[in-house]
């Protein structure tokens, strides 16, 4: 007898071959047997007749660790696919801890936690540690995790702008080598903040050289997405070369309108990486407006401090003068994003204090109005009342360079977004749509009705391949002895609901969705069940 049984579905097995049409039987965790008619009894039964069946989706870029804490149900995840998530990215992590240190490591992470029962918070000494926490509170979804090199950076030197001497060296190896021995599957950079832009590239080579030696991976939000894009995307190449490791860029893309039509080049300079022998992927949300913070805005130099102290600079009236003077410069070399933009492109999601929540999910343009200020006073002013941490989403991308992006083989889909929900803590925070709807709205909008990539390529993309580029042996594939990490959606009605001003809505057209061999989702309910576990790096 079987656990559960999915019968009459068209499978698409993760592999990018075709589809076929079998039964599944799974026992326990596992898929115990795929056969056209299996003569079992089952505690369960699915019948999946007219709709896909696949491998539970594989998002590679997550920032679920900062969520999943309080939202343990990971609702705006599973209930669009997800069974594993990858999280630790963009250089933030919840640990590594150093106590002297923590009050700075909350504000690095401060744009990201909305936790407000901050009860048995913060107690744990590195980021296997809180992964291990996840574990023991139980969560909806499978956990591969990375560690923030930032947060690593912070625990040993905080926001100091000097650089690490030997010792301090010494002590991020010794914190790296700690969280991979653990579990950890390598390392994520954040080179567009501090404080991961301070660091050196012989300094990021010689820690890339620790995770490649533990076969880990390196994942990288890269130091411009503009004007300098070529250029970080060269130093990406040359972390990868100089150091072996394996390589996975966070959500490329060419930002703003001076930079539209970049990312034919870009790909090939990345083609011809991986053609010399470097391991290289990049992953994309399907969407072409950015979720950032505020500070993106203000000029590299700034950036590179932390938030309080870039409060300190925006109080003072000399420097302030500096600052706006660079920002109103439109023929500037810095890469300033206002160039071909305008400020009703940036409109605010999230706020902290309470005198300036009515200015959530408005844009810069009308909140200046509303406060009679420039636009550039009213960010200068709004940032030193938030403590230096707002965050924004932007709209500086361009569908063509989204569609091209997506269309090569290299592509991994990802969300870069958290696990929340309409009820939960981030119910006040106008997320990105992509926390709800990155998966069926690549299966719906850029496969069924844009058909720009197939429907088995696309699922290759979201399930193998990022298991392959993970490590993760057992899953990402349906086929016997693998884990039941499945999702069943219909291919005719699957599609994303959220907007950007109406974010906190589910996907349509997913049936069913199961994790470890337990029903998670069905009929468009979550079921409750908590049957994620922690895949450490082995």
């Amino acid at each position: 007898m079987y656990d559960l049984i999915i019968r009459n579905g068209e499978i698409i097995d993760g592999t990018g071959k075709g589809s076929y049409f079998s039964d599944i039987g799974i026992k326990g965790e596992d898929i115990a047997e795929i056969s056209p008619c299996i003569n079992s009894d089952s505690i369960k039964v699915i019948d999946a007749k007219g709709y896909i069946v696949c491998p539970g989706f594989i998002d590679i870029d997550s920032h679920s660790d900062f969520s999943l804490y309080a939202n343990p149900k990971a609702e705006s995840k599973v209930r669009q696919g997800v069974t594993t998530e990858v999280v630790g990215q963009g250089g933030r992590s919840l640990g590594p801890i150093n106590e002297k240190k923590l009050p700075e490591l909350k504000q690095y992470t401060k744009s990201y936690v909305q936790n407000k029962d901050q009860k048995n918070y913060w107690n744990w000494e590195s980021q296997h540690g809180f992964i291990d926490r996840l574990e023991e509170n139980r969560i909806s979804v499978n956990i591969a995790s990375l560690v923030g090199y930032g947060s690593i950076r912070i625990a040993v030197m905080g926001f100091s702008e000097e650089e690490p001497t030997k010792i301090q060296l010494e002590q991020m190896s010794s914190l790296l080598k700690n969280e991979l021995e653990n579990g950890i599957h390598g390392f994520s950079l954040g080179l567009d903040n501090s404080p991961d832009c301070l660091a050196s590239l012989d300094e990021l080579v010689e820690m890339a050289k620790i995770v490649k030696s533990y076969n880990g991976i390196c994942s990288i939000h890269m130091r411009d997405e503009g004007v300098y894009l070529f250029e970080s995307v060269t130093e990406a190449i040359e972390i990868c070369r100089l150091s072996g490791v394996k390589l996975q860029i966070s959500h490329l893309k060419a930002a703003h309108p001076q930079n539209w039509g970049n990312v034919k080049k870009v790909i090939q300079l990345i083609n011809k990486a991986k053609q010399s022998g470097l391991d290289m992927h990049y992953d994309v949300y399907p969407y072409v407006a950015y979720e950032s913070v505020l500070n993106d805005v203000l000029p590299p130099w700034l950036r590179a401090y932390s938030p309080w102290k870039i409060v300190e600079f925006l109080k003072d009236e000399t420097t302030r003068k500096k600052i706006l003077q660079e920002m109103l410069d439109l023929n500037s070399t810095w890469g300033n994003p206002l160039i071909g933009s305008s400020w009703d492109q940036i409109t605010i999601s999230s706020l902290k204090s309470t005198q300036n929540k009515s200015l959530i999910g408005l844009n810069i343009t009308d909140i200046s109005l509303i406060l009679n200020k420039t636009p550039h006073d009213t960010v200068i002013d709004l940032l030193i009342e938030e403590e230096g941490v707002i965050k924004i989403i932007f709209a500086a991308m361009i569908e063509t360079d989204l569609e091209e992006i997506m269309k090569q083989s290299m592509t991994i889909f990802a969300s870069d977004g958290l696990a929340v929900s309409p009820d939960g803590n981030y119910r006040d925070v106008k997320v990105h749509p992509r926390y709800y709807g990155t998966f069926p709205r690549v299966l719906g909008r850029y496969v069924r009705e844009k058909q720009i990539i197939s429907i088995v390529d696309a699922i290759h993309n979201m399930t193998l391949l990022p298991a392959i580029k993970m490590n993760i042996s057992n899953r990402g594939v349906i086929e016997k002895g693998y884990k039941a990490d499945i999702t069943i959606f219909d291919k005719d009605k699957i599609i994303d609901r959220a907007t950007f001003q109406e974010p906190h809505q589910y996907p349509d057209g997913i049936h069913s969705v199961i994790v470890n061999g337990q029903i998670v989702v069905i009929d468009n309910m979550h079921t409750q069940a908590m049957p994620g576990s922690i895949i450490r790096r082995v």
